[in-house]
């Protein structure tokens, strides 16, 4: 009987689903690049070579900071795999990271004995943009994870110097992707608002600062290396704007409604009572919706669900958007009137506000909403208390990750496809990376050459290469050399074609 109540117990189930999520990871780590993952063995490459020049190449090609190659350069000292592999498994690794803060987080609340964690276990590693980043060779979920994990871990544990080893880790995660910073505001959750100059906030806040030291010397040493602090300035004009009030607003807009959109169903009771209460209230938000997305939204990023967003009128998109937008504002400011909430789950709203005006400063994209969905996560399963709820979010989880997924595999076998082609007939010399440009650069790099010139633009992408890639059908086939068909019923149109120019 004993036993059968630990196999049926929630920690176990929360165990097995951590386990099968990561096997069903694992199983897929030999996939092809997709979507610039190729940038960051590149850059582990790179470093390989000590030369700063060299180094220098990776910034002509991306705005991320080196801390992610670094981190598979030096791993890939320890472990027999290829650079790609060991971003690939670090990414994977980023589900324990999390599974593991998310307990911790628990236990900060004093939450820990509550049941049906394996159901919350559910709700974040199969979120859409947790599941889907964690199959990629990126720095942006393992970043994120690193984080959680370390600042989570830091405040349940006492002992100075394991603080200053988890303060550590937290600085590689800021390294590797500075907006990550933002989860040491939890530690500011406890702050004793009584005597804000008494010892234990004086404390907190020299850890704050302790935390942000070892970023500070890397992005100085990064400036004297390279020029720059974070953002080198040949890309720093397409991802920092200048404040404009009227795309602050769009921004801020479209993040909190986009984010919305993967919690809306967890308090949809609320809407619902909402709903028959004040009906009046909530149709005045369907009105300012409908204007805003017809007047004043547009475009402003990468806040989409990538393809799946080419079956939505984007007016429709952009009434969701504003009308998630409203409906977060309205839950909000009915929680800062309810009595007897948990000071963690007013501290995680207010620290996703904070952190989403800082985003409205750069480049808007979904990725970067990661740091903050754990946490929220966390927060809207304590509050929910209707399990029917948590299953719906599960299910509609579920639905968006299959097309996601799908579309992920397909793109890297088109791209597998046409690589071992050229590789096999060697002429992939030959070719020009057109549309495999974005996913598999590093294929059509002669890291053995000249190490100044292996990632010159000119070579790589000389019009003097006989043959083509590209993923418009040409009209004349008889140019056509090879076809890599694409079997994703959800994107037909995406076969790749090598030419013969």
């Amino acid at each position: 009987m004993n036993l059968f109540k630990f196999i049926n117990s929630s920690q176990v189930k929360s165990f097995c689903i951590l386990f099968s999520i990561l096997l069903f990871h694992l199983f897929c780590i030999n996939f092809y690049p997709v979507n610039d993952e190729f940038i960051f063995p590149v850059g582990a490459k790179l470093i390989e070579s000590l030369n700063i020049n060299v180094i220098n190449n990776f910034f002509d090609y991306n705005a991320n900071t080196l801390g992610f190659s670094i981190t598979i350069f030096f791993l890939s000292k320890i472990f027999p795999f290829d650079y790609y592999t060991i971003g690939k498994l670090l990414s994977s690794s980023g589900l324990i990271l999390i599974y593991v803060g998310t307990f911790n987080l628990l236990k900060i609340i004093n939450f820990n004995s509550i049941k049906n964690k394996h159901i919350l276990i559910l709700l974040i590693l199969l979120n859409p943009l947790i599941f889907t980043f964690s199959f990629r060779s990126t720095p942006d979920f393992f970043s994120t994870a690193l984080a959680f994990f370390s600042v989570t871990c830091f405040i349940i544990n006492k002992n100075f110097f394991l603080k200053l080893f988890l303060l550590i880790i937290f600085s590689f995660a800021v390294i590797i992707k500075p907006h990550c910073a933002i989860i040491i505001l939890l530690i500011f959750a406890d702050l004793d608002q009584k005597f804000y100059y008494s010892k234990k906030n004086i404390v907190l806040f020299l850890w704050f600062l302790l935390s942000l030291t070892i970023p500070l010397l890397y992005f100085i040493l990064n400036f004297n290396l390279f020029n720059f602090f974070i953002i080198p300035e040949q890309l720093k004009s397409r991802m920092i704007f200048k404040f404009e009030i009227k795309f602050f607003i769009i921004k801020i807009l479209s993040y909190i409604g986009f984010l919305n959109l993967f919690i809306i169903t967890l308090y949809l009771d609320y809407f619902i009572t909402s709903l028959k209460k004040n009906p009046l209230r909530l149709g005045f938000y369907f009105l300012i919706s409908t204007l805003i997305s017809f007047f004043f939204m547009q475009d402003v990023g990468e806040l989409n669900f990538g393809f799946i967003n080419n079956y939505l009128n984007s007016y429709f998109f952009y009434f969701l958007l504003s009308l998630s937008f409203f409906i977060f504002c309205d839950y909000f400011l009915y929680l800062i009137k309810k009595k007897g909430i948990n000071k963690y789950i007013l501290c995680s709203f207010c620290l996703t506000i904070i952190f989403l005006i800082f985003l409205c400063y750069l480049q808007p994209s979904q990725r970067y909403l990661l740091p903050i969905i754990p946490i929220l996560l966390v927060s809207f399963f304590l509050i929910n208390k209707i399990m029917f709820l948590n299953i719906l979010t599960i299910i509609i989880y579920l639905t968006m990750n299959i097309p996601l997924f799908l579309n992920h595999y397909y793109t890297s076998k088109n791209i597998e496809n046409v690589l071992v082609y050229l590789q096999q007939n060697n002429i992939i010399k030959d070719t020009h990376p057109g549309a495999a440009g974005q996913h598999a650069l590093n294929y059509f790099i002669d890291f053995e050459k000249d190490t100044k010139n292996f990632m010159n633009e000119n070579i790589l992408f000389s019009e003097k290469k006989k043959y083509f890639i590209t993923d418009k059908e040409p009209l004349n086939k008889d140019d056509i050399i090879f076809i890599s068909k694409s079997n994703n019923i959800f994107k037909k149109n995406k076969n790749l074609y090598l030419l013969k120019k």
